[in-house]
C-alpha cells in the first residue's frame, strides 16, 4: 500500500523534470548552435548581469533576513515579522516586479509623491531607475520577495534547533543581541536551509518574470535573451535557444558550485570570528539599519501594490499628480474586458490553480501516509520532489514542451496543469509531509483499539489533525499556480492564457495599464487563498478541544 502513492507523485514530478533534461542535452549539443550564442553580441555581459543580479540579491536578502531574525527574536516579534511577510509571499514575482516598476519608474508613484514639492520635477527626469544597466531595480526587485521567503524559511528551521537555549547562554557569557545569534544560531539554521537557499540562488539567476519589467535592457539578462529566441518562428534561431539553455544551466552549476565553496572558505573565517572573543555589544547602528531596510522594503511593497491598483484603474494620469485625474471610459472598458464574465483569463487562472491544489494534495497524501515513520524516506522524496526548483526553467520546459507534444496534449489544460504540478509539489509537500509525520501514532491506536477500521480511523482522527496544513498546503499550491509564467506559455503553446501569461505580454509590449489590471489578480487571488484557507481553519477548530490554534 506504500509503493504506489510514492510512485504516482514520483512520475507525475520525475517524468517531465527528466524528459526536458534529456531533451535540451539531445537538441542543446549543437556546436553551430552554440557558437552562434558565443557570437551574439553582448552575450558576455548578458551572461555577467544574471550572475550579478541573482548573487547579489541572494547574498543581500540572507543577510538582511539573519539580521532582522537576530532583531526580532522574541515571540511576539516573530510572529509579527511572519505576518508583515506573508503578504509579499503570497504576492507573485510578476506582479511585484510589474509594481516596483511601477513605483521606482521616472514617472512612477514615488517620484510622484515628492514632486514637485521636494524634487523641484515637473516632469519626469531621464533617469534610468528601471532598466538601469546595472540591474539595481532587479536587485531590490528580488530582495522584496527572496527576503521574505527566507525569513520564513530561517523561523521554520528555528524549530528544528534549541535557539533559545543557545541565545541564552551566549547572553550570559556577555555577547550583544547580534553576534548571539549570528554565532550560535545561524550556522545551524544554515545547514537547514541548504535546498531551499540553492533554490532562491537559481531562480536569481534565471529567472524571466522579474527580469522582464525590472531588469537591464540592453543587453537583458540571458534568460529573457534565451525566452525572446524560444519564441522566435525561425528554426536556426530556436537551436541557438536550445543551446543557450544548456549555457545557462552551465553556468548555473558552476555558480552554485562556487557558492558552496565560498560559503566553506567563509564558514573558516566565520569561526575564526566567533572564537576571537569580540563579544560586539555595540550593535545599535548595525540592527537600526537593519530595520530601516527591512522597513523600506516593507513600504516599497506597500506602494508596488497601491501602484499596481492605481494603475489599473487610471485614465490620464499626467506627471506629477499623485493620484489620477479620473478614472476614464477606457479604463472602464479595459476593466470590464478583464472581468470573468468578458474574458476567460481570470476564470482560468483561478479554475487551473484550484485544480492544482486539490491534485496536489490528493497526490501527496497516500505518499505522506505512507512515509509517516521514515524520516530517511521523506527527506529522499523531499529531495527528489525539489529538484525541479533547483534548474533553470527555461532548460527543461521546453523539453517539457516536447514531452507534451509526443504525447498529444499540448495546448490542453491537462498540460498545463502538469507542468504546474511540477512546481507546486515541492510546496505541499514540505507542509503535508512533516505534518503528517508530527502527529502521534497512538492516536491511530488508539481508534484502532475501540474497533475502528483504517479508513475511519484516517477521517475521524488523521484528517481532522492534518486539515490545517492540508488547508495551508492549497493555499500555497494555489498561489504557486497563479504566479507560474514561463510553465504555462511552453505547455500551453500559448492556447492557454493566464493572468500571468497576459501581464508578461503586457509588460513586454510597454502596455502598462493592461499589465497592472493582470498584475491586480495576480496579486489578489493568493491573498485571497490565504485567507480563505486561515479562515477555514479557524472556523473548524473554533469548537474543537485538544487540537492547538
Amino acid at each position: 500500500m506504500r509503493r504506489p502513492g510514492i510512485l504516482i507523485l514520483l512520475l507525475v514530478s520525475g517524468v517531465p523534470t527528466v524528459a526536458g533534461l534529456v531533451a535540451a542535452l539531445w537538441f542543446g549539443l549543437d556546436a553551430a548552435a552554440f557558437l552562434r550564442v558565443l557570437n551574439t553580441p553582448g552575450v558576455g555581459l548578458s551572461i555577467a548581469s544574471s550572475v550579478w543580479t541573482g548573487v547579489s540579491a541572494t547574498l543581500l536578502s540572507l543577510m538582511l533576513a539573519h539580521v532582522v531574525l537576530a532583531v526580532a527574536n522574541t515571540g511576539n516579534w516573530r510572529r509579527r515579522l511572519t505576518a508583515l511577510s506573508l503578504p509579499f509571499l503570497a504576492m507573485p514575482h510578476l506582479a511585484t516586479g510589474i509594481g516596483v516598476a511601477l513605483v521606482l519608474a521616472p514617472s512612477g508613484l514615488l517620484l510622484r509623491l515628492l514632486s514637485p514639492w521636494a524634487t523641484g520635477f515637473t516632469e519626469p527626469p531621464d533617469w534610468f531607475s528601471v532598466h538601469d544597466p546595472y540591474g539595481l531595480s532587479l536587485i531590490a526587485g528580488l530582495m522584496l520577495k527572496e527576503t521574505a521567503f527566507l525569513v520564513l524559511v530561517l523561523s521554520a528551521a528555528q524549530s528544528q534547533a534549541p535557539t533559545g537555549r543557545l541565545l541564552l547562554q551566549a547572553r550570559s557569557l556577555g555577547y550583544g543581541r547580534l553576534k548571539s545569534w549570528l554565532v550560535a544560531v545561524a550556522p545551524l539554521l544554515q545547514q537547514q536551509i541548504g535546498l531551499p537557499l540553492a533554490a532562491v540562488l537559481v531562480f536569481g539567476i534565471t529567472n524571466v518574470e522579474m527580469a522582464i519589467p525590472l531588469g537591464p535592457g540592453l543587453p537583458p539578462t540571458f534568460s529573457v535573451l534565451l525566452w525572446s529566441w524560444f519564441v522566435d518562428a525561425d528554426p536556426q534561431v530556436h537551436a541557438q535557444a536550445w543551446a543557450g539553455s544548456l549555457l545557462l544551466l552551465l553556468v548555473t552549476a558552476l555558480t552554485v558550485l562556487a557558492a558552496s565553496r565560498l560559503a566553506s572558505g567563509v564558514g573558516s573565517l566565520w569561526r575564526r570570528w566567533a572564537e576571537s572573543g569580540s563579544r560586539l555589544r555595540r550593535e545599535r547602528s548595525l540592527r537600526g539599519a537593519a530595520c530601516t531596510i527591512m522597513g523600506g522594503m516593507w513600504i516599497l511593497g506597500i506602494l508596488a501594490l497601491v501602484a499596481i491598483l492605481l494603475r489599473a484603474a487610471a485614465g490620464p494620469w499626467r506627471f506629477p499628480q499623485v493620484l489620477p485625474s479620473s478614472t476614464g471610459a477606457d479604463s472602464f472598458a479595459a476593466w470590464s474586458a478583464a472581468l470573468p464574465g468578458g474574458s476567460n483569463v481570470a476564470g482560468t487562472t483561478v479554475v487551473l490553480a484550484l485544480a492544482t491544489a486539490v491534485a496536489g494534495a490528493l497526490l501527496v497524501l497516500p505518499a505522506a501516509e505512507a512515509l509517516r515513520g521514515d524520516a530517511n524516506g521523506r527527506r529522499k522524496l523531499g529531495t527528489c520532489l525539489f529538484l525541479p526548483l533547483l534548474l533553470p526553467q527555461i532548460t527543461f520546459l521546453f523539453g517539457v514542451q516536447v514531452l507534451l507534444v509526443s504525447a498529444g496534449i499540448d495546448g490542453t489544460f491537462a498540460a498545463v496543469l502538469w507542468s504546474h504540478l511540477i512546481f507546486a509539489l515541492p510546496y505541499v509537500w514540505g507542509v503535508i509531509g512533516p505534518a503528517r509525520a508530527a502527529i502521534d501514532p497512538r492516536y491511530a491506536a488508539v481508534g484502532r483499539t475501540l474497533g475502528a477500521g483504517p479508513v475511519r480511523v484516517w477521517m475521524t482522527v488523521t484528517a481532522p489533525l492534518t486539515l490545517r496544513s492540508m488547508l495551508l498546503a492549497m493555499a500555497l499550491a494555489f498561489s504557486v499556480s497563479v504566479a507560474l509564467y514561463l510553465p504555462t506559455l511552453f505547455a500551453g503553446a500559448g492556447r492557454v492564457a493566464t493572468a500571468a501569461t497576459e501581464a508578461a505580454a503586457s509588460a513586454g509590449s510597454g502596455t502598462l495599464r493592461l499589465a497592472a489590471m493582470h498584475s491586480v489578480w495576480l496579486a489578489v487571488f493568493p491573498l485571497l487563498a490565504f485567507a480563505a484557507a486561515y479562515a477555514a481553519s479557524a472556523a473548524v477548530f473554533r469548537h474543537r478541544r485538544g487540537v492547538p490554534r
